[in-house]
């Protein structure tokens, strides 16, 4: 024979579908892993809380730690009549596990009132989360990706999904 032996069907057909499950593999290995780091920062607890008087002159935001890891650097999201969301800084650097603070964000700022919305906080893997007081869902920011790549329509409205959107897309961006 001259030239090249490509092979038998059934050859071909059985490397295409090992290196599918090589990809396959590969794919749920990370997935595990996001998920793994998700479920770690979900288990930090957050709450705001109210005076007596509604009108006092701080939010409080309590965080609580019940993952088995110490968080780090754990910042107050407060959002502005103009929409735009600032960050409070704590002075603790480090919430251990099963340990408890409170940040207390001015209720008005430059004479607009202010809406506590989050908190921003490290991980032990050094990966920022952001997690939100009303839906106590929680974000990964990442300064290579702005968007969220797996839009969920949580609300049936799509007026008040737009609206969620926009929220967290903010929050990210914080």
């Amino acid at each position: 024979m001259s030239g090249l032996e490509w092979g038998t069907v059934p050859a071909w057909l059985s490397s295409f579908l090992t290196g599918g499950s090589l990809l396959m593999g590969f794919h749920i290995l990370l997935r595990d892993r996001k998920k793994e780091e998700r479920n770690e920062a979900l288990k930090v607890v957050i709450w705001a809380g109210r005076d007596a008087n509604d009108e006092g002159s701080f939010i409080r935001i309590h965080v609580r730690n019940t993952a088995d890891r110490p968080i780090l650097y754990v910042d107050a999201l407060y959002e502005r009549v103009d929409g735009s969301i600032g960050r409070w800084h704590s002075d603790v650097p480090m919430v251990l596990k099963d340990e408890e603070m409170s940040l207390e964000v001015p209720r008005y700022m430059d004479g607009s009132r202010t809406i506590a919305r989050g908190i921003s906080f490290q991980d032990s893997d050094g990966f920022r989360w952001v997690k939100d007081i009303s839906s106590h869902d929680v974000y990964r920011q990442s300064w290579l990706r702005r968007g969220d790549p797996t839009a969920r329509l949580l609300v049936s409205s799509i007026g008040t999904f737009r609206m969620y959107r926009s929220r967290k897309k903010r929050l990210r961006r914080a």
